[in-house]
């Protein structure tokens, strides 16, 4: 057995294929075509912690602890709270 838990031989790829929206009239109401996806829409909280993810990711790559990134993170948070007065 290898390290990752398989038995050897070639690794298997998976590939990866971009949903394809369904066309009007191709499976009636309540149906769903056969290999057809629905695209979920994300949300603005979904788009600030994948942004979030991203950040702490590309500041852990490029050297920074865990502990580092997370402080800097904070750091960005606390500086986006202020709100000028007037």
């Amino acid at each position: 057995m290898t390290e990752d838990g398989t038995t050897g031989g070639t690794p298997r790829r998976l590939t990866a294929t971009p949903a394809q929206p369904v066309s009007a009239g191709t499976a009636p109401a309540g149906a769903s075509a056969p290999g057809a996806s629905l695209r979920a829409t994300l949300t603005a909280q979904d788009v600030r912690r994948l942004t979030l993810f991203k950040w702490r990711y590309s500041l852990e790559s490029a050297g920074f602890t865990s502990r580092q990134a997370a402080h800097l993170l904070f750091l960005k948070w606390l500086y986006a709270r202020r709100r000028p007065i007037g």
